[in-house]
């Protein structure tokens, strides 16, 4: 145990397969010659796949590789082939290197970042490399590459690419906001930022794991059914002159972050804005009463009105908290 605290303190992990012996060396300290190998490697792959260079990615590939070549890169050419990811704008998120072992449930466990990585290798020293690509000012990918050091040379084994977050924030990073929000007394908030982690859970598909998957799970199926015995939509707001009903409240997801979206169905013709803004300013007053699960203090609120009336199919309010 004084060996694995030892160990923990200088960050090289102890992998949990079948046997002890295998270390993994993390980013700095995985010598630089070797960081700047598999980069070269990385660099090859991605331009590759860009292309659809089909036989540059068998060169870079194990023989094993190249058999499943389709079924490997299924997950990952599509987005560079449509341009969606692009070499320039990929980082470096975690880069293990590791030596010893061979095991078809490799295990690597992650204790900074609360995750572990599962995988099959063939030779006793192996290369993990994640990327983080941003698509757009949205999304973020993570891109897995395992390499595999084959007859001294570094082959491509697998390659997964996956949803790792959005706006820099991943599965757990949105589920401490949940959290924060349940205990402010903000439900709707908290399931809200619960249902977008559970949607990043598989960023590498079944190689990646994180360690509060199950609460995760656990807490977005309680929470919503929680508010779905709470409230019942469509919700007429009766204090409201004209009544309109309220039909749902939604997260919608925009460049600057994700904010709530009031649905609502009003009496209102939709060309007739000077009216609906009335209207809204009463709404304004009284969902806050209605619905005290919200948080109504957040930067951005999208208001959405429906009539089956007007030459627009709905009109919006995008209401934006004061400084």
């Amino acid at each position: 145990m004084k060996f694995k605290a030892f160990l923990a303190v200088i960050c090289i992990t102890i992998l949990q397969s079948c046997s002890n012996s295998t270390e993994t060396l993390t980013n700095n300290q995985i010598d630089a010659s070797l960081r700047e190998t598999i980069k070269r490697k990385n660099d090859s792959l991605f331009d590759a796949l860009s292309n659809s260079n089909m036989k540059a990615l068998k060169a870079l590939g194990s023989d094993d590789f190249n058999k499943h070549l389709r079924s490997r890169i299924e997950s990952t050419v599509w987005a560079f082939r449509r341009g969606y990811l692009k070499e320039d704008n990929t980082e470096i998120y975690k880069e293990y290197y590791c030596k010893g072992t061979i095991s078809k449930n490799m295990l690597i466990e992650d204790e900074e970042n609360k995750y572990s990585i599962t995988f099959s290798n063939t030779q006793p020293e192996a290369y993990v490399s994640l990327l983080k690509s941003k698509y757009g000012k949205m999304e973020d990918y993570l891109i897995t590459v395992i390499y595999e050091l084959v007859d001294g040379k570094w082959k491509l084994s697998n390659v997964e690419t996956g949803l790792l977050g959005h706006f820099d924030k991943n599965a757990q990073d949105y589920f401490e906001i949940a959290k924060q929000k349940e205990k402010e007394g903000f439900l709707i908030d908290a399931a809200f930022n619960c249902d977008m982690a559970a949607s990043f859970l598989e960023p590498a598909g079944d190689m990646l794991t994180y360690d509060n998957e199950e609460r995760i799970e656990f807490y977005k199926n309680q929470w919503r059914k929680t508010l779905s015995e709470k409230y019942k939509f469509p919700y007429v707001l009766r204090n409201v002159e004209s009544q309109p009903a309220i039909m749902g409240i939604e997260p919608i997801k925009t460049v600057k972050g994700v904010y709530p979206k009031i649905s609502y169905q009003t009496p209102i013709h939709l060309d007739e804005t000077e009216f609906l803004e009335m209207e809204l300013a009463e709404i304004k007053k009284e969902i806050k009463k209605a619905i005290p699960d919200l948080d109504f203090s957040t930067d951005i609120i999208y208001y959405r009105a429906y009539n089956n009336s007007g030459s627009v199919p709905y009109y919006e309010h995008i209401h934006k908290k004061k400084n």
